[in-house]
């Protein structure tokens, strides 16, 4: 086969891998991608058969992506659609007519922007692996590419050209240079691919609204870590951490009262949230790191007092407002007593509204506890009706199209997650005429041997309801959703491991590659001003110095031994690795050899005066020694074709060499 030929195979290889993804989406019709299929088929079959399309078959091609456009529903779809169809078509016709090296360049073209498509058709982190093998594939023949236009043959008898390790190394290297050019590029908010729906992740919002579509992932991100200063196991009642109440509903969003924010009083950082409720010395220290804060710090019931270095507002329902630049972990301590009396935060106008007088809603909480007396029965029986009739999911199961979301999980879903559950019920209870509200935080974690620690992750955020049942009992504490939806205490199996591994690695992909946009280039930014901005407080602390100490010590130390290294124990090296054969090899252990015992192998040194010296120093070694070095100089001086030495019978020579160094008896 000439080069040609193999030009063409490896372009049909190439678009053959292009495509894999294609049939598994519904971006580019079928017909599409079997024709780029036949011609990637008839290229690897066919290599040195050259097809030169007529101008009747262009024109029909083009005619068919009219048909393919009209077809996939006019100009509603978006351009992605009909221009692959383009690309696959004129890709396709190009190959085939593929005659020389430049026609083979600008099909390398060609099929590079068809597995473009093929990437950006696919958002699932499946990708990532497809993107990762046609790194190596690229490089491996581009290698092959590059050493065909400088006239070496693409297929030597020894099998060097190249070598898979070698694109490896520099498909990853290609990666590392890329990575600076992902993070700069500047780019838009969202991405440009048709039908990506992004999934929502679990984790405590300061605003809830549950008209977003979609499925929840639970995200197995830590959000918090909670300790006991003095050792002592954490209650259960401390692990439903309260972040704030929302009062206020409209058109499916549930949002805190933020105008009647009060500055808390700090000294030093200290503030007493309940005034007179006892000693410190008589409460319980708790120490909380804030890993992702969102707006509000997360409080244990029973909060007397905190301690935090962020300016701090507190709400009306009790939430603490922190003052905080996003991404940034905050450490607090929390005292805690005994719960808050029931006299506390009476309800304000706004726990009493609802989103509009919703007749069937009504109907169906009048028909639920609207015949019972008194607001603890009737906040119970909706508690119980929303557990027993209602099923926990994390998938709203249909488009939401209605400005009541709570309504229609009530009356058609009858399925949701947490805060549809919560929302429901704060609904109907304000059909009773029982002032509630929604209440969020997180509830559960992984606790400790010891019991004296806790780890919640974004997974265990949940929401909740308060409902007012009197200046007797105050703000009393529910929760409707199915207790198979209620974060809890526990251990994680193996299993449950594995599964939010890839949970968090599906949820790092989505973040972190698919959506990193102008927002997270900023923040990098601003991270790096920062880091510029401390240099002189590390100055001032002497930590640059000592680092610029001790890489100056890995600098010497790493010169010394390289040093060591080329003196002692590589002193001598024939050609490189990609042209030695094993005869050659041989040689430079022999080389090698031949230092510790006071030979001197300049590194001029040829492979006959090397043998010479090892001759000298091992006699009974000599004929071995000039069998291999007779093989050595034919792999390395002989002429093109010559194979390398056996290997085998290179290393019986070997062995035959280093029964003479055994007793060694030196000639002059």
């Amino acid at each position: 086969m000439n080069e040609v030929g193999t030009l063409r195979r490896q372009l049909g290889w190439l678009l053959l891998w292009a495509l894999l993804p294609l049939p598994f989406l519904y971006i580019i019709l079928p017909v599409f991608w079997l024709i780029a299929g036949a011609a990637g088929i008839f290229l690897v079959v066919r290599p040195e058969t050259v097809l030169q399309p007529s101008k009747t078959v262009l024109n029909l091609a083009a005619v068919a992506i009219f048909v393919a456009v009209a077809a996939a529903g006019g100009l509603n779809v978006g351009p992605l659609r009909p221009l692959g169809h383009l690309l696959l078509l004129l890709t396709s016709v190009r190959l085939l007519a593929v005659e020389d090296r430049r026609g083979f360049l600008r099909g390398l073209a060609l099929v590079g922007m068809v597995w473009v498509v093929s990437v950006a058709s696919s958002t699932h982190m499946t990708a990532a692996v497809y993107f990762l093998v046609s790194a190596v594939i690229g490089w491996w023949v581009g290698i092959r590419v590059h050493l065909s236009g400088l006239g070496l043959d693409l297929q030597g008898p020894d099998g060097e050209h190249p070598r898979p390790r070698h694109v490896v190394v520099a498909a990853a290297v290609a990666l590392v240079i890329a990575a600076p050019f992902f993070l700069a590029m500047p780019r838009l908010g969202s991405p440009w691919v048709a039908g990506r729906s992004f999934a929502r992740t679990t984790g405590f919002s300061p605003d809830v609204d549950l008209s977003k579509l979609g499925r929840l992932t639970e995200s197995q991100e830590v959000a918090l870590v909670m300790r006991s200063v003095d050792g002592e196991r954490l209650r259960d009642e401390w692990t439903r951490l309260r972040g704030t109440a929302f009062d206020q509903v409209m058109a499916g969003s549930w949002i805190p009262r933020r105008a009647d924010l009060q500055p808390l009083e700090t000294t030093r950082g200290f503030a007493w949230l309940r005034p007179g409720a006892g000693r410190l010395d008589d409460l319980t220290a708790l120490d909380i790191d804030l890993l992702n804060p969102r707006r509000y710090l997360m409080l244990p019931p029973g909060a007397v007092a905190v301690e935090v270095t962020a300016p701090v507002a507190q709400d009306v329902y009790g939430g603490l407002l922190i003052g905080y630049r996003r991404g940034r972990p905050i450490s607090y301590r929390v005292w805690v007593g005994e719960p808050d009396p029931p006299t506390a935060a009476p309800p304000g106008p706004r726990d009493v509204l609802l989103p509009r007088d919703n007749l069937d809603v009504r109907a169906l909480s009048q028909s639920v506890a609207g015949r019972l007396g008194s607001a603890r029965a009737r906040a119970e029986a909706v508690e119980r009706f929303l557990q027993t009739e209602y099923r926990y999911s994390l998938n709203s199961g249909v488009l939401i199209h209605t400005v009541d979301p709570v309504a229609w999980f009530l009356l058609e879903g009858k399925e949701g997650h947490c805060e549809f559950f919560a929302g429901a019920m704060v609904v109907m209870l304000r059909h009773l005429g029982t002032p509630a509200r929604m209440v969020g935080g997180y509830s559960g974690g992984d606790l400790s041997p010891d019991g004296d620690e806790l780890v919640v992750r974004e997974a265990n955020a949940h929401a909740w309801v308060e409902a007012w049942l009197g200046d007797g009992l105050g703000w009393v504490s529910y929760d409707p959703t199915p207790p198979s939806g209620v974060p809890g205490l526990g251990s994680v199996s193996g299993w449950e491991r594995v599964r939010w591994a890839w949970q968090q690695a599906e949820l790092l992909w989505d973040q972190k590659l698919l959506t990193f946009g102008l927002g997270e280039q900023l923040d990098l930014v601003e991270g790096f001003v920062e880091w510029i901005r401390s240099i002189p407080d590390l100055i001032q602390r002497r930590t640059v110095a000592t680092s610029m100490t001790v890489v100056a010590a890995l600098i010497v130390a790493g010169f010394v031994l390289r040093l060591w290294w080329v003196r002692r124990v590589r002193p001598w090296r024939v050609g490189s690795r990609r042209t030695r054969g094993p005869a050659s090899r041989a040689v430079s252990r022999l080389a090698r050899a031949l230092v510790p015992v006071g030979g001197v192998v300049p590194p001029w040194s040829t492979v006959r005066s090397i043998g010479r010296q090892a001759a000298a120093f091992w006699p009974q070694s000599a004929p071995a020694v000039e069998e291999l070095v007779t093989r050595a100089e034919d792999e390395l001086y002989g002429l093109e074709g010559y194979r390398n030495a056996d290997p085998t019978e290179v290393r019986q020579l070997w062995t035959r060499i280093r029964e003479g160094m055994k007793n060694r008896e030196m000639t002059v």
